[in-house]
C-alpha cells in the first residue's frame, strides 16, 4: 500500500499518508494517523474493556 492523498473521514483534513481503518467511529473511508491515535484507538480500547468486563462477570 502506498501513500496517497485522501481526506480523513473523521476530521476532514486532506493528508498524504497511508490511512487507517476508522472502525468503530466510521464504517467507510480512511482516517489520518492523528485521528487514529486520538479517536479510533481510544474507542477500540474502550469497547475492548467493556467486552472484557462483560465476559468476566
Amino acid at each position: 500500500m502506498s501513500e496517497t492523498k485522501f481526506t480523513c473521514c473523521i476530521c476532514g483534513k486532506e493528508v498524504a499518508e497511508y490511512g487507517n481503518d476508522p472502525w468503530p467511529i466510521k464504517e467507510d473511508g480512511r482516517c489520518c494517523n492523528y485521528c487514529n491515535w486520538t479517536v479510533v484507538l481510544k474507542e477500540r480500547n474502550r469497547l475492548s474493556e467493556l467486552n472484557r468486563k462483560k465476559n468476566n462477570g
